[in-house]
C-alpha cells in the first residue's frame, strides 16, 4: 500500500515544527496549527491539480527531485530563519521561501488572495503569516515527494501514478475545511467536487492526524480523531481553458528554476543552501589526490602527509596531516594574500577522511573526526562561509546518483552545523556523477569520484 501523502506532510508539521514556526512568526501554536490544517490541504490540492493538467506530473517530478536534493527537509531551523520576523540575521533559506510563494501564486493565481485571507480569518492570525506559511508548505511537500521519489525509485511515471493514488485523500482534506476554503481550488477542476466530498462525509481528514467539526475548526478548540480516505464521486467542470491552465505551469516551473539557479555570490555570507547550480557553474574537476583504494571498504585512502599542529585563535588544537583538508582549508583563509575566487568552479578542495555507507548517507564512524574539525576551524574564523559538493561514480541511474549526492553533501553539512557552526554559513549541493577526477572504469577510479568537495564562498 502506498505512502499516504497528506500524512506524510502532517507528520512533517508535528508539534516541534509548530512550536518552532510560532516562535518564528511571533504566533501562539493554537493558530499557527489551524491555519497548517488548512494550508496542507490546499498546497497538496494545488499541486495535484497541477499534475493532472499536460505535463504536470513530469514537471512537478523535476520540481520534487530538485527540492529533496536541496537538503530541505533536513534543514527546518535554516527555513524557519528566513521567517522570523523578530531576527535581524541573514535569511538562510529565504529564497527557497521566495520559490514556493511564486509557485503557489502561479497555480491558485487570482485565488490565491482570497485563500490567505480565509485561512487567516479562521485560523485568527495575520495575512502575513498565511502567507509565510503558504510559501513555507510547497518546498516542504514537494521535498517530501522527492523523499519518496527517491525511495521507491521512481521515474517520471511512477511519481505521476503515485500523485494519482492520492487523489481520494486530497479531495476529502479539501471537501472538510471550513468555511468554503476547499472551493478555492475549484476554478482547477477541484473545488467543487471537494465540496462534494465534504458535504457527504464532513469527519474526513483535514490535517495533522485530527479532524474537527466545521465550528469547531473556525474555534481551534475541538480535535477529531479519524482520518480517511474519500473517493470522489463527480468532478466539477474545469472552467479555466486549457491553454491558461498550461501557462499558470510554466510560469510556476519559471519562477522555481529561476531561484533554482542562484548560488551565494562570494563577496557576501552563502546564507543559502541552493537546490541547484545551472551547468556552466556546477564546479570544476579539482585536481586528483594521491591515495590508494581499499578494496575492503571501496574507499580511496587519501595520503595526507606527515603530522601537523593548527594552532587556532581559540587555543584549539588539531593535529591533522600536512597536506589534509583541515590544513588546507586552514592555511586558505589564514593567509591574507589569498582570495575566494569570483569563479565559481575553483577552489574546490575534496574532503579525505570523510566515507559514507555504501549507497547511503549515513557517515562511517571514522568520517565525523574531519568534519568536526571543520568546525572548529570555521569557529577560528567568524566571517568565514563554505559549501559543500557532493559527487558519486557513474553506476546507478543519473537521477538516482544526483539525490544520493546531495544527501551526502547535507549529511556532512549538518554534521558541521550541529558541531556548532550558524546554519547560515554552510551550504551543500549534490552534482551527482557529473566532474568526475578519474576514470569510472575502474574500482579504484570510481572510488575517488564518490566524494564530497567543499569551497571557501567568504572568507
Amino acid at each position: 500500500m502506498s505512502q499516504n501523502l497528506l500524512e506524510l506532510v502532517q507528520n512533517y508539521f508535528g508539534g516541534d515544527t509548530v512550536r518552532q514556526t510560532s516562535t518564528a512568526l511571533g504566533e501562539n501554536e493554537s493558530g499557527i496549527g489551524t491555519a497548517l490544517r488548512s494550508i496542507v490541504p490546499l498546497v497538496l490540492g494545488g499541486l495535484f491539480a497541477r499534475s493532472q493538467q499536460p505535463g504536470g506530473a513530469t514537471e512537478l517530478f523535476g520540481l520534487a527531485n530538485q527540492a529533496h536534493s536541496s537538503g530541505i527537509l533536513s534543514n527546518m531551523s535554516s527555513l524557519l530563519g528566513g521567517m522570523n520576523v523578530n531576527s535581524t540575521a541573514p535569511a538562510s533559506d529565504g529564497g527557497l521561501l521566495n520559490k514556493g510563494a511564486e509557485l503557489l501564486r502561479s497555480v491558485l493565481g487570482s485565488n490565491y488572495t482570497p485563500a490567505v485571507e480565509g485561512v487567516s480569518q479562521q485560523a485568527g492570525v495575520r495575512t502575513s503569516t498565511t502567507s509565510s506559511l503558504m510559501a513555507m508548505a510547497v518546498p516542504v511537500v514537494l521535498g517530501l515527494l522527492g523523499k519518496h521519489s527517491a525511495e521507491n525509485n521512481l521515474d517520471a511515471n511512477g511519481f505521476g501514478s503515485y500523485l494519482n493514488s492520492q487523489k481520494g485523500s486530497i479531495m476529502g482534506a479539501l471537501g472538510s475545511l471550513p468555511g468554503g476554503l476547499g472551493s478555492i481550488l475549484s476554478g482547477l477542476g477541484l473545488g467543487a467536487a471537494a465540496s462534494s466530498v465534504g458535504t457527504a462525509a464532513s469527519s474526513a481528514a483535514t490535517g495533522f492526524g485530527n479532524t474537527v467539526s466545521a465550528a469547531a475548526d473556525r474555534t481551534g478548540d475541538a480535535v477529531r480523531n479519524t482520518t480517511r480516505e474519500v473517493e470522489t464521486v463527480a468532478t466539477s467542470p474545469n472552467r479555466w481553458p486549457w491553454i491558461l491552465l498550461l501557462l499558470l505551469g510554466l510560469a510556476a516551473l519559471f519562477y522555481f528554476m529561476r531561484g533554482c539557479n542562484k548560488e551565494p555570490e562570494a563577496t557576501v555570507p552563502a546564507t543559502t543552501a541552493p537546490m541547484t547550480d545551472t551547468t556552466a557553474m556546477a564546479p570544476a574537476a579539482p585536481a586528483a589526490p594521491t591515495g590508494r583504494y581499499d578494496e575492503a571498504s571501496g574507499n580511496y585512502i587519501y595520503e595526507t602527509g606527515a603530522n601537523t599542529e593548527i594552532k587556532l585563535s581559540d587555543g584549539a588544537v588539531l593535529n591533522v596531516g600536512s597536506s589534509s583538508i583541515e590544513a588546507r582549508l586552514f592555511n586558505f583563509l589564514n593567509d591574507a594574500n589569498q582570495t575566494v575566487s569570483d569563479d565559481k568552479t575553483q577552489g574546490w578542495m575534496s574532503l579525505d577522511r570523510v566515507y559514507f555507507n555504501t549507497a547511503k548517507s549515513t557517515l562511517t564512524a571514522e568520517s565525523e573526526a574531519q568534519l568536526k574539525n571543520i568546525a572548529a576551524i570555521l569557529k577560528a574564523f567568524p566571517n568565514a562561509a563554505i559549501k559543500f559538493g557532493g559527487y558519486t561514480d557513474n553506476v546507478g541511474k543519473a537521477d538516482m546518483n544526483l539525490t544520493l549526492s546531495a544527501d551526502r553533501a547535507n549529511t556532512a553539512r549538518k554534521a558541521v552545523v550541529d558541531a556548532g557552526t550558524d546554519p547560515g554559513r554552510v551550504a551543500a549541493e549534490g552534482y551527482g556523477q557529473e566532474h568526475p577526477i578519474a576514470s569510472n572504469d575502474t574500482p579504484e577510479g570510481r572510488a575517488q569520484n564518490r566524494r564530497v568537495d567543499v569551497r571557501v564562498t567568504k572568507k
